[in-house]
């Protein structure tokens, strides 16, 4: 089965089992955050585009669920870009609702919902998750590296005005850098855009994945109670992820290929998302090895090994 476009289920730390799809290409987005897993931007756009692949992803969700017995507890645009740049987004969701009633959640970077468009697509989804990481300018430019036509303030607006309009379930992301957004000052001035804005829940992220750029480490155990005392107890701070292994026999190198192109994850993160067990995995990888050879990574980030595959450019 083809699966350029979809990838998973993989445990999400908020939506349980999800099965990624992919909107866009590798690497469009509209920032080139500095935390990034998938990678450094290499096409920083604003402007949403037609990548024509939508009559090929939704035939290869219907593929997949007309096949798959195993868990899946939500479908998810996202992928290796931003997903909002597909001009045929609401398209795509659309034809997708015909095929199932799973919940349908767009994970976005909110840098577009200044749009009418934008906006008006995405109150079709059961759930959204936009970020916010930062409404001070010189924390924004730092963390996540925006598009040079973006204006945080136009941001921040659409997302308050799309949060008022919006009907399902909204959860704020917030992902925290230490030393780049995490500031006394930096947390304050959120929690005053927050209070101006209508959100199911507001989730405290950090880097838990090899970055994009070095620089970019993650905030410390002992920084939790000072950050609940800024922001305020309705915050969650969500730093893993906790859910048992939904075991699966029939798991190939293709789809541990296909996850680690989009994440770079750990031996037991690999295997959580996967269903598989530890002798199979560990086949499969050094499988992986000899075909990849240096396409094939491992990198230490916070003393765990993190596997990821890249691809020539």
């Amino acid at each position: 089965m083809n699966k350029k476009f979809i990838f998973g289920p993989v445990p999400s730390r908020r939506l349980g089992y999800s099965l990624g799809i992919d909107l866009v290409e590798r690497k469009f987005c509209s920032y080139d955050c500095i935390y990034c897993e998938v990678g450094k931007t290499t096409n920083k756009i604003i402007e949403r585009i037609d990548f024509h692949n939508d009559k090929e992803i939704v035939s290869q969700i219907k593929d997949f669920l007309g096949s798959y017995t195993g868990r899946i507890d939500c479908i998810t645009f996202t992928g290796s870009g931003e997903p909002t740049l597909n001009v045929k987004m609401g398209e795509i969701l659309s034809e997708v609702k015909k095929l199932t009633t799973l919940p349908i959640t767009l994970l976005t970077n909110g840098s577009l919902f200044f749009r009418e468009d934008v906006r008006n697509e995405s109150m079709d989804f059961d759930i959204v998750i936009p970020s916010l990481d930062s409404v001070c300018e010189e924390s924004f430019l730092k963390v996540n590296k925006p598009h040079k036509d973006l204006k945080l303030s136009i941001i921040i607006e659409g997302l308050i005005k799309f949060s008022k309009e919006y009907k399902g379930k909204l959860f704020l992301e917030i992902l925290l850098v230490k030393g780049v957004n995490d500031s006394d000052n930096d947390l304050i001035s959120l929690r005053k855009i927050i209070e101006r804005m209508k959100v199911d829940k507001v989730q405290i992220n950090t880097v838990i994945r090899p970055p994009a750029y070095k620089e970019a480490k993650p905030i410390e155990e002992e920084d939790k109670e000072r950050i609940k005392n800024l922001l305020g107890d309705f915050v969650q701070i969500d730093l893993s992820f906790s859910g048992k292994k939904d075991n699966r026999s029939n798991v190939g190198k293709e789809e541990v290929k296909e996850l680690l192109k989009r994440r770079p994850c750990t031996f037991e993160q690999i295997s959580v998302s996967l269903g598989m067990d530890g002798e199979s995995l560990k086949k499969i990888l050094e499988d992986l090895e000899k075909e990849l050879k240096d396409n094939l990574k491992i990198d230490k980030f916070d003393g765990e090994f993190y596997y990821k595959v890249v691809e020539n450019d």
